[in-house]
Parts: structure tokens; C-alpha cells; sequence
């Protein structure tokens, strides 16, 4: 499952024993964002980024998964000079950084796994742990975020595995040009609003009801917002 992007610079997976002394200092602005032009999405955050991003879906070692876009050619269009993002809505795992999550598979078993960069390493940052190594206030805090964050990761992954197996993703190769230079996407996939209308009624009403079909329209409409790369 993807869940981190080219913001992280120096990744660890982080280490109670090897980190006992580590201090964290999280950035003041996004500026580590300037060269990212992509970052995976989770599923509670789905409707809110595609009011204001492109929303493709690609598949990464046979998982699909969602993905905000952000630019072009390793340019972030949605950040100003000073380091701010231009519009309401900040993905998620940009709000967590420096830390994120990875999941770990082994055989039959999944576990999630804290991740921090390295490069936000700082004397006079927050400390992750105690002396006697028990965890700071300020490490539970972002624990119990970084927890919704991999369950919503998760939500996310079986919900895009759900839709592609049914057919309601559709695979095309994109090109648009835009002020910032020329978009170009192979073997994307965006919804398949088309199919819609060929759902029998009651797997319409399960899809409902699972909260899918207002998300699905939504990724499909969110294509639009490439023409945003041109006014922001």
C-alpha cells in the first residue's frame, strides 16, 4: 500500500530503542511540499480534495490506490513562494508530516509501522520519548493521529480494490497542457461514470449505503480541476 511521497527525504522507521533520544521539529510551512506533485489520499478525504484536486487512481504493484495531483513536472502549483498551500484543503499525510505510515506484510499478517524524517531531526524539537522510555504526551498525540491515519489508509485501499474489481474504474492515458507545462499520465484510471447506469438498482442502494456512490462521483468530476493548474 502507498502511503508516503517524495516530501519524505530521509525515511526511518521509527525505533523506541534506537530513537530513545531522538527530537523532532516539525517544519513551520510546506515548503518540503515545492517538488511534489502527487501524494496518496485517504478515504474520509476523498469529496473534500476533489473540490480543489485532480484525482486519479493508479495501480502499484496490483493494489489501486487514490492520489491527489498537485502539479506538474515535479512543480506544486497549489503552494506559494512562501511555503502555503493556496486553497482550504491540505491532504492528509502532508498534515502528519514529518511523521506517516507504512504497512508491513508478513505471510497472513498486516502491521502498521511509524515512520518519521529523519531530516526534521533537531536539538530543540519535541521528544518522542522519555528517559525511562516510556512515550512523551506529545508522541501519544501523534500516535492517535497517525492511527485514524493508517485506518483511513486502509478504508481507502478496500474501497478502491471494490470499485476496480467491479469494473467502476476505467484505465486511459492523459495529456493536457497547461501554463506550468504539459500534463502526461499512462495507465491512470479515473471512474467509469458510464456504468452507472447499467448498476441493478439494489447494488446501487448497496453502494449507497456503504457511502461510495457520492465519492464516485466526485473522483470522476474532480478530473475537471486540471484546468485549476491555469488560474491558481
Amino acid at each position: 500500500m502507498v502511503t508516503i511521497f517524495k516530501g519524505f527525504k530521509n525515511l526511518i522507521l521509527l525505533d523506541e530503542k534506537i530513537h530513545k533520544d531522538l527530537k523532532i521539529k516539525k517544519p513551520g510551512d510546506y515548503s518540503f511540499m515545492k517538488e511534489v506533485d502527487i501524494v496518496p489520499l485517504t478515504f474520509s478525504e476523498l469529496i473534500n480534495c476533489a473540490m480543489y484536486y485532480p484525482i486519479i487512481f493508479v495501480n502499484v504493484k496490483n493494489e489501486v490506490f487514490p492520489f491527489a495531483v498537485l502539479g506538474v513536472n515535479g512543480k506544486n502549483i497549489y503552494l506559494s513562494e512562501e511555503g502555503f498551500f493556496k486553497v482550504d484543503i491540505i491532504p492528509k499525510v502532508v498534515l502528519n508530516y514529518p511523521f506517516g505510515v507504512i504497512k508491513k506484510k508478513r505471510e497472513n499478517e498486516e502491521e502498521w509501522l511509524i515512520v518519521v524524517d529523519e531530516i526534521c531531526k533537531n536539538g530543540n524539537g519535541e521528544k518522542l520519548f522519555e528517559k525511562s522510555g516510556e512515550e512523551t504526551s506529545y508522541f501519544k498525540a501523534i500516535k492517535l493521529e497517525l492511527t485514524d491515519l493508517a485506518l483511513d489508509f486502509q478504508r481507502v485501499y478496500e474501497f478502491s480494490q471494490e470499485i476496480y474489481k467491479l469494473g467502476y474504474l476505467k484505465s486511459i492515458n492523459f495529456n493536457t497542457v497547461t501554463k506550468y507545462g504539459e500534463v502526461s499520465f499512462k495507465n491512470i484510471f479515473i471512474g467509469n461514470i458510464e456504468v452507472l447506469s447499467k448498476i441493478p438498482p439494489e447494488k446501487l442502494y448497496y453502494l449507497n449505503t456503504k457511502g461510495y456512490l457520492p465519492i464516485f462521483y466526485s473522483i470522476y468530476l474532480s478530473v475537471r480541476n486540471f484546468k485549476l493548474f491555469n488560474l491558481i
